[in-house]
């Protein structure tokens, strides 16, 4: 399971983007009930703020007590610091589960027995995750060129399993048939570059080396993006499965 320090977390909550709106929509109109949903690890609160507005509650959960501190807060929203492979939470409680890029974190075993022991019957999981980002021809060529050879060597195993888009976890559940859904920033170089400074291979290499190629990147970027305070559209491929749980 990947950690957070207060200053990577910090960071984190600025830079992760939002989730599609649709997603949320769509999840809703799966469900039996909307009455109480599980945002397990929730980071920052990303998706839980979102799902607030469609559960009566949300119970957030997160092993790193650095991100649930840097949580935006909701009335509807209960933040709590624990593994999702272990909670605290009833049985039978949930009408619906949520993991929004982290189940490549997890100890799956543990986690759906978890997920079985906390789920209605009949109740829906979903998780979901992107891969990298697309900005335009000129700046992906700079970012695969001067950061991804950089990082080679420090992209965790895990990370394997989200650029395959999970095809290679067996989910316990009866998959359901979910829609495209598309997600776009609108961000200016440096929060592009904050973006990539969030990635888990960045934090191991900032942590083994420093930060000299962010450094060396942001300079030859800045370049061809012309003005670094212009924004601009980045897409991030972006997959859903989700099933229900028998």
């Amino acid at each position: 399971m990947r950690t957070f320090d207060g200053r990577s977390s910090g960071i984190y909550s600025r830079s992760r983007p939002t989730y599609p709106a649709e997603l949320y929509y769509w999840l809703s109109q799966q469900v039996k009930a909307t009455d109480v949903v599980w945002d397990s690890a929730c980071g920052t609160g990303q998706a839980a703020i979102d799902l607030a507005a469609y559960f009566n509650r949300v119970e957030a959960s997160d092993i790193s007590e650095s991100q649930i501190a840097e949580a935006t807060p909701h009335r509807k929203v209960n933040y709590q610091v624990f593994p999702s492979e272990k909670t605290h939470y009833p049985d039978n409680y949930f009408d619906a589960i949520c993991v929004g890029h982290a189940l490549h974190w997890f100890h799956l075993e543990a986690f759906w027995q978890e997920v079985k022991r906390v789920m209605k019957p009949g109740g829906l999981f979903v998780c979901w995750g992107y891969n990298w980002l697309r900005v335009g021809e000129q700046e992906d060529e700079v970012i695969a060129q001067h950061v991804l050879p950089h990082l080679t060597s420090y992209w965790p195993q895990e990370s394997r399993l989200l650029w395959d888009q999970y095809k290679d976890i067996r989910f316990p559940y009866e998959p359901i048939e979910t829609p495209s859904f598309d997600l776009q920033c609108n961000w200016t170089m440096s929060q592009t570059m904050d973006f990539m400074r969030t990635w888990t291979a960045s934090q191991l290499r900032i942590q083994d080396k420093g930060d000299d190629f962010l450094v060396e990147a942001n300079q030859i970027l800045s370049t061809v993006w012309q003005n670094p305070t212009q924004k601009k559209r980045i897409t991030l491929p972006f997959f859903v499965k989700a099933g229900k749980i028998k």
